[in-house]
């Protein structure tokens, strides 16, 4: 079953209320657990401070493409803050560090899915 985005401005401002946050050099990864076996839930911002509307979309897009080869656990509701190095790293670094920054949350034992 594929990720679903995370749409509604309530669950987003709830996951960052659980202030479970790991922070790297492309993104900041807030997380919060449902308590369900659901399909995790996944949305990317970027703030102004990343620049103009294009540099923004710019960023997204590539951490959403990035995420879409990344294993997020089950009953996961995840928001993931764009930085300004999103736009000009590698994607393999992308990819790397967003799977990292998802697995230090994930803990052992949980089942991830892709």
């Amino acid at each position: 079953m594929p990720t679903q985005r995370l749409r509604s401005g309530r669950d987003i401002r709830a996951v960052f209320a659980a202030r479970a946050a790991r922070r790297g050099a492309v993104a900041t990864v807030h997380t919060r657990t449902r308590g369900d076996d659901g399909p995790a839930r996944v949305t990317v911002v970027a703030g102004r401070k990343l620049g103009g509307a294009v540099t923004r979309n710019r960023a997204k897009r590539r951490l959403r493409a990035a995420l879409a080869e990344v294993r997020v656990p089950n009953g996961t509701d995840v928001v993931v803050v764009a930085r300004e190095a999103s736009l000009t790293a590698p994607f393999d670094r992308l990819r790397a560090e967003l799977a990292s920054l998802l697995a230090e949350r994930a803990g052992a034992g949980r089942e991830a899915r892709r």
